[in-house]
């Protein structure tokens, strides 16, 4: 499977390409073991140098993420490197600096009007709601009877498929609980 690469964003194309292959294999997109698109087919799909990829293969694999081996490819190592954990907030209460106290008071906000005129803003009040909750309590009374229908968001194994998928073709993190599988 192919993986999506920007080129998007800060940096030079290397080190774009580098923190987007970073970023797949932290967060699970790229698997250990699977293979890397060789060095020119990615070059040729970015239109970038052979070498500018090689860069960033080659800085992935000085830091322990990727593995070559000569005339098979390149592919993701073994162990992935955990993320730095997050450090625990410092111990005490937290005050503002001083220069706050002489700060003038935040304004407070404007009474609200008595008529909305935005347009397109129904009125609320003339919604039928108790007509509306016997309609919805009838339904699902009925529904309770006739029993329960397979998981709503789709078939777990689908949707974990599809997560995987768009994390690898499009660079999008999304979990199975992400993805909602329709007709």
């Amino acid at each position: 499977m192919d993986v999506h690469v920007s080129l998007a964003g800060p940096g030079d194309r290397a080190t774009r390409i580098h923190r987007q292959l970073l970023e797949a294999i932290l967060d699970g997109r790229l698997r250990p073991g699977e293979r890397l698109p060789p060095t020119r087919e990615l070059a040729r799909r970015l239109d970038v140098s052979r070498n500018t990829v090689a860069v960033a293969y080659e800085r992935l694999t000085a830091e322990g993420l990727l593995t070559a081996r000569v005339g098979a490819g390149t592919f993701v190592a073994g162990e992935p490197v955990a993320r730095a954990r997050p450090r625990p907030a410092p111990a005490g209460g937290v005050r503002p600096r001083g220069f706050w106290a002489s700060a003038a008071p935040a304004p407070t906000a404007a009474p609200r009007p008595g008529h909305d005129f935005r347009a397109g803003t129904p009125d609320t009040g003339l919604f039928p709601l108790a007509t509306w909750r016997r309609l919805v309590a009838g339904e699902l009374r009925t529904a309770t009877i006739r029993g329960g229908y397979a998981d709503p968001a789709g078939h777990q194994g689908l949707r974990t498929a599809v997560a995987r998928y768009v994390g690898l073709a499009r660079a999008v993190r999304a979990a199975p609980e992400d993805v909602v599988v329709t007709h």
